[in-house]
């Protein structure tokens, strides 16, 4: 891994960039205003290219950053990612640190956006639950330690992912619907432009058609991950009275509004049609009964990531985490 080699100094960023080292310090610290936007681009780009990690130990030390630290989710909306924020946020609070919450929507720009503020707030580190590939994303990569939580970015493989293994997850879960049922099956997928849904997709897939039960290309939607979007894709694959021994969805909240599409057409979950989905709810247990999924533990998420951040502050190698998941068969 790039982080057991030998660590670039701020000189060698200043030299490739053709600048000062107090141009590159003022980059780092975004110091805007005092670096003209030609200096600061070739900075980034040299940070880049040498893979340039400050010492953010003596950056503290000077009062260059303080206690706090930023979390940037990207659905605040989703119980699932809310959850592990509050888990996060718990931990920090117990150390006397604090957390700035930004909700990015799923939205690159919005994204975009948050980032820029907290680049200007100078936090301690930086909690990317689900991010989005951006130009915002690579230049404070190099300038504050980040931890990507449940979705890589491919982009940029040398900052920290926890998460768990999502093809492999989905692939257990296809065999367990295989198991009980014969009938024709449905998928309906999160967003492809996530890491983390495409391996839940191929994970699926591959399964199914390994076991000679392939889904037909007509009966395979993509969702947004929100409810809404679940009920639209739902709409369209049960129309003209179609109907599917089970759908198979990308996370809880698309779950949701294909059971409700469901419901109002009349039919039995989960007798007459099974519904699955992926990351187990808290609120499931008291409100989903009838949803199977795959629980993702977003406690072991939380203590993790803390785990991960004092890490990085000490400049030590870090690789993935890759925690187990349970299949939660509630049928």
């Amino acid at each position: 891994m790039s982080a057991m080699k030998r660590k670039t100094s701020i000189k060698e960023v200043a030299k490739a960039a053709g600048v000062s080292i107090a141009s590159v310090s003022r980059v780092i610290n975004s110091e805007t205003g005092k670096v003209s936007p030609a200096v600061r681009t070739r900075v980034e780009k040299a940070i880049a290219d040498l893979n340039y990690r400050p010492n953010w130990i003596g950056q503290a030390l000077r009062g260059q950053t303080n206690n706090t630290y930023a979390m940037v989710i990207s659905s605040i909306q989703n119980n699932f990612f809310s959850s592990v924020a509050w888990e996060i946020e718990s931990r920090l609070n117990d150390r006397g640190a604090a957390m700035l919450l930004f909700n990015s929507n799923e939205d690159a720009a919005l994204q975009e956006r948050c980032l820029k503020e907290v680049r200007s707030r100078q936090v301690a580190g930086v909690f990317m639950l689900c991010a989005l590939d951006s130009p915002q994303l690579h230049a404070i990569a190099g300038q504050t330690p980040m931890i990507f939580i449940n979705r890589k970015v491919p982009s940029l493989p040398d900052v920290p992912f926890i998460g768990i293994d999502d093809r492999s997850a989905a692939m257990e879960l296809a065999r367990a619907i295989l198991q009980e049922h014969e009938g024709e099956i449905a998928l309906v997928s999160g967003p492809q432009s996530s890491a983390t849904s495409r391996a839940r997709l191929d994970g699926f897939r591959a399964e199914f058609e390994a076991r000679n039960r392939p889904v037909a290309d007509e009966s395979i939607k993509e969702a947004e991950l929100s409810m809404e979007s679940g009920y639209a894709c739902a709409v369209a694959l049960l129309e003209d009275r179609r109907r599917y021994s089970a759908i198979v969805c990308g996370n809880d909240q698309i779950a949701y509004g294909v059971y409700r599409r469901c419901r109002e057409l009349g039919l039995s979950i989960p007798v007459e049609t099974a519904i699955y989905g992926f990351d187990d709810n808290p609120l499931n247990q008291w409100l989903a009964p009838w949803l199977n999924t795959v629980r993702v533990p977003y406690r072991e998420y939380a203590e993790a990531a803390i785990g991960v951040m004092d890490k990085l502050h000490k400049g030590d190698a870090v690789g993935p985490t890759i925690l187990p998941y349970d299949l939660v068969l509630r049928r």
